[in-house]
């Protein structure tokens, strides 16, 4: 059995009619409070492809008079991947390698991993520990896990949660792992409570009852302050990075790119014919250097070269007085004929 779970990642999607009956517990803010700008968002840091996520928003959404937002963290990238079509928010990674707002969502739906973690701990504990924080004060803990688990949590949940209550999975679904669906909200702050604590315990020993649908909502998910949330990976991305910044990035800036591929602009022609002094400076600057002209139908390929040379200026008995010059040479290849003409400055 463990061999299995471990091959799908622990990934054990809830069922839809699960889904449908945990709705009925739940309710979103049914009126918008004056001068309140808030957001209902609801977090799966197992979201699998997002379906059990996205169809409890679905089922919430009619009912809030706040905006709604869904967001899911998943490793298998695959199932990533689907989250992402269905989810307004997803992290393609380890939700222990993500930078996640704490006190920001109304609403956890938790259905970790059944396994042990590489300390031999219980992973459904490990998950637990870590996702508390993300919930606001007064969030609603929605924690599915096989019944036989609780007392390992049975301490944590009681100080970290009140209003706990505990339905076993119905028939036929709860055959597979007699899997529970545990609820509270969030504290303030955490305190002891050994009477909830045994509560807690009773549940994994007792028979439960199973979960049916509740004539009237037990839980409001509360609204969080609107605006951006801290909702990112540690981890880069490269391929990710790199469309993002083609997105939003540098390169994307008028100035950035006016300033290093400025757009062509058509060549000036000069007002009168260039005289010799005008093409040897040309020549000299590198802009004759394998250039192709053509007029007339004729074809010419035009090297130019500039080169010093000594010059006689005047000579005695003594000695003579030699100068440098600069001598500028023309060299052009008729591309139809293949007549080479050396002209020289």
């Amino acid at each position: 059995m463990r061999l299995a779970a471990q091959a799908k990642g622990g990934f054990y999607p809830t069922p839809p009619r699960v889904l449908d009956l945990l709705t009925t517990l739940l309710r979103p803010p049914a009126r918008r409070p004056a001068g309140s700008h808030g957001t209902v968002r609801l977090l799966d840091p197992c979201c699998g492809a997002g379906a059990a996520l996205a169809h409890l928003a679905s089922r919430l959404h009619p009912y809030s008079a706040l905006p709604l937002e869904t967001y899911g963290v998943e490793l298998h990238q695959e199932r990533s991947t689907q989250a992402t079509t269905r989810l307004e928010h997803t992290l393609a990674t380890d939700l222990f390698a993500a930078a996640i707002a704490n006190r920001a969502f109304g609403l956890l739906l938790l259905n970790p991993p059944y396994d042990h973690d590489g300390e031999q701990k219980r992973t459904e504990h490990r998950f637990l520990l870590h996702c508390t924080r993300y919930l606001a004060e007064h969030g609603v803990l929605v924690f599915i896990v096989p019944r036989r688990r609780l007392p390992v949590s049975a301490r944590f949940l009681a100080a970290h949660y009140r209003r706990l209550a505990c339905w076993a999975f119905p028939s036929p679904e709860r055959a597979a792992f007699d899997q529970v669906v545990l609820t509270g909200c969030r504290r303030a702050r955490a305190q002891p409570d050994p009477a909830a604590e045994q509560q807690v315990h009773r549940w994994a020993e007792e028979e439960l009852r199973e979960l049916t649908p509740a004539p009237t909502p037990l839980y409001t998910v509360p609204a969080t302050p609107a605006g951006e949330l801290l909702f990112s990976t540690r981890t880069v991305d490269p391929l990710a990075a790199a469309a993002e910044a083609r997105r939003t990035g540098l390169w994307t800036h008028a100035t950035v790119t006016d300033a290093l591929w400025p757009p062509e602009t058509p060549r000036p022609r000069p007002l009168l014919p260039l005289r010799r002094g005008h093409l040897a400076m040309l020549v000299a600057a590198g802009f004759l250097d394998n250039l192709c002209l053509e007029a007339n139908g004729q074809r010419l390929l035009v090297k130019g070269r500039t080169a010093k040379e000594l010059v006689l200026v005047e000579r005695t008995r003594a000695q003579e007085t030699r100068r440098e010059r600069l001598r500028t040479t023309v060299v052009a290849l008729d591309l139809t004929t293949g007549a080479i003409t050396d002209i020289a400055a």
